[in-house]
C-alpha cells in the first residue's frame, strides 16, 4: 500500500509538472504576461483536471463496488445526462452569455436526475440495484431528447459552445471551480472512509454483508448519494468526460489490492494523473487547436470496456 501510494503520488506530481510546463504558449519567467498565463489560466486548469479525475475515479470504484458490476461507470445512473440536459436547456434560454450560469444549471440537472433515479429504484423500501441501472438508462434516453430539442432552439454559436462543453473541457477553469469540486471530493472521501469496511463486505454480496451486521440499505444510500453528488459537481465544471471511472479502478486492481479501503485513495490518485495527462494531450497534440478531453479518455476506455465485456460473457 505504501509503495503503491508513493508511486502514484510521484506520477501525479510529474503529471502536474508537465501540465504546467507545456501548453500552446511557452512560459518565460521574465515575461510578466507569461507568468499571468501560468498562475491564472494554466495552473487552475491543471489542478481542476486533477481534482475532477480523482472525483470520477472515486465515484467509479464506489459504483462498481455497490453494484458488484465491473462495467459500472459514474455516468450510468443518468447523472451526466441530467447535467447535459440542464446545460442544453440553459443554452437554449440564452443564459450561456452569463458566466457560471450553465455549470450551475448543469449541477441542478445532475442532482435532479439523481433524485429521480433513486425514487424510481425504490422497491418495497429497498434500493434495487437492477432498477437503479434500468432507471438510469431510461432517463438518459429522456435527457437525450431534451438535449436535441434544446439544440434545435439554440443559435449556431450557442450550440457550438454547448457541444464543446459536452465533449469535456477545462477551458476557462477558475479557482472557484477548483475549490467547489475539491471541497466536495474531500467531504466525500471522509464519508466513504467511514463506511469503507462495510463497502468491502458488501462487495461479497448483500446477504453475506447482512450476516456480518452491515446495514446494507444505509450503506447503499450513502455510497450512491455521495458518488452521484460529486459526479454532478465534476460534470458541471468540466462537461462530460467518460470512462475515467471505468478505466482507472480496473487498472489499479490489475496491479494492486482489490480491497475497497485501499482502492479508494489509489483510484483518486490514478484518476487525477490520467485526466491531467489527457488534458495536456488535448492542448498540445495539435498546435493552436484544443481537442475534446473526452475523446482521449474514450480512445483509452472503449477498447478496455469491450475487452471487459468480452471476458464477462
Amino acid at each position: 500500500m505504501k509503495k503503491a501510494t508513493l508511486f502514484l503520488l510521484i506520477l501525479l506530481a510529474a503529471s502536474i509538472a508537465l501540465g504546467i510546463a507545456f501548453g500552446s504558449t511557452s512560459i518565460t519567467w521574465s515575461d510578466e504576461t507569461a507568468r499571468t498565463i501560468l498562475f491564472r489560466i494554466r495552473l487552475p486548469r491543471v489542478i481542476l483536471a486533477a481534482v475532477v479525475g480523482a472525483t470520477l475515479a472515486v465515484a467509479g470504484i464506489t459504483f462498481q463496488t455497490l453494484l458488484r458490476n465491473p462495467l459500472a461507470d459514474p455516468f450510468i445512473l443518468g447523472v451526466s445526462g441530467g447535467a447535459a440536459a440542464g446545460a442544453a436547456t440553459a443554452t437554449a434560454m440564452g443564459l450561456a452569455a452569463h458566466r457560471g450560469v450553465v455549470p450551475a444549471v448543469a449541477f441542478i440537472g445532475a442532482c435532479a436526475a439523481t433524485a429521480a433515479v433513486f425514487a424510481l429504484a425504490q422497491r418495497r423500501e429497498h434500493l434495487d440495484p437492477t432498477r437503479l441501472l434500468l432507471s438510469g438508462l431510461v432517463l438518459n434516453a429522456f435527457f437525450s431528447a431534451i438535449i436535441l430539442i434544446a439544440f434545435a432552439l439554440s443559435s449556431a454559436n450557442d450550440v457550438t459552445a454547448a457541444l464543446r462543453w459536452m465533449m469535456g473541457t477545462f477551458f476557462g477553469a477558475s479557482w472557484s471551480d477548483v475549490v467547489l469540486v475539491a471541497v466536495l471530493l474531500i467531504l466525500a472521501l471522509v464519508v466513504l472512509a467511514f463506511v469503507a469496511n462495510d463497502l468491502r463486505m458488501l462487495a461479497f454480496g448483500e446477504d453475506d454483508a447482512r450476516s456480518r451486521g452491515v446495514d446494507v440499505e444505509r450503506v447503499k444510500w450513502i455510497g450512491f448519494g455521495v458518488s452521484s453528488i460529486i459526479t454532478g459537481a465534476a460534470v458541471a465544471v468540466s462537461g462530460i468526460i467518460g470512462f475515467v471511472g471505468l478505466l482507472v479502478p480496473h487498472l489499479i486492481r490489475l496491479v494492486w489490492r482489490r480491497d475497497y479501503r485501499f482502492l479508494l485513495p489509489l483510484c483518486a490518485l490514478g484518476g487525477a494523473s490520467l485526466l491531467v495527462l489527457s488534458d495536456l494531450l488535448s492542448r498540445t497534440v495539435i498546435p493552436s487547436t484544443e481537442l475534446p478531453i473526452g475523446a482521449f479518455t474514450a480512445l483509452l476506455g472503449v477498447p478496455f470496456f469491450l475487452s471487459l465485456l468480452r471476458r464477462s460473457r
